[in-house]
């Protein structure tokens, strides 16, 4: 929780930047979550928290949207800039934190869709096997090598 002196200096991009920060520390924690439901094949479980990231990531885009009309066309390194010195080194920190979170989720996202292909991979590498197996019949083997399938005259009636 934020202590309420700092809460009365903030200003409306450092509070702007919390938001943003928060949510994205949301979405690193159900990054782990969903990668341990993939680990475990836990179905439900990655259903749910698929649920709670797309949540995540609607907050996202209201943090963001409010982060965007707070700068109101400003570059964010001037609007840092401009702030008070307390202000604008929170605002800084926050700034890189949130840059170090972004790219600490795209690491994330980019190994838990790493796992979720080869899974897919698995899955159809598995199922064709299981179709070949199914559905080729061993051929049969004689003196001269392979023999041909041969169709018997009083089953076949196309004959």
């Amino acid at each position: 929780m934020t202590n309420p002196a700092v809460r009365e200096s903030q200003s409306p991009l450092e509070a702007a930047l919390l938001d943003v920060h928060a949510t994205l520390a949301a979405l690193l924690v159900a990054s782990d979550e969903q990668y341990a439901a993939l680990v475990a094949r836990d179905h439900a479980r990655l259903e749910s928290v698929t649920r709670q990231q797309e949540r995540l990531s609607s907050r996202l885009e209201r943090a963001e949207a409010k982060r965007l009309e707070v700068l109101a066309g400003a570059p964010l390194a001037s609007a840092i800039a401009s702030l008070p010195a307390d202000q604008s080194a929170r605002a800084r920190s926050l700034s890189n934190s949130i840059a170090a979170d972004v790219t600490e989720l795209k690491s994330r996202q980019t190994h838990s869709s790493n796992l979720l292909e080869q899974s897919i991979e698995l899955v159809g590498n598995t199922l064709n096997f299981l179709q070949r197996l199914v559905t080729v019949q061993s051929p049969a083997y004689g003196v001269r090598g392979l023999a041909q399938s041969r169709q018997s005259l009083l089953v076949d009636g196309r004959a």
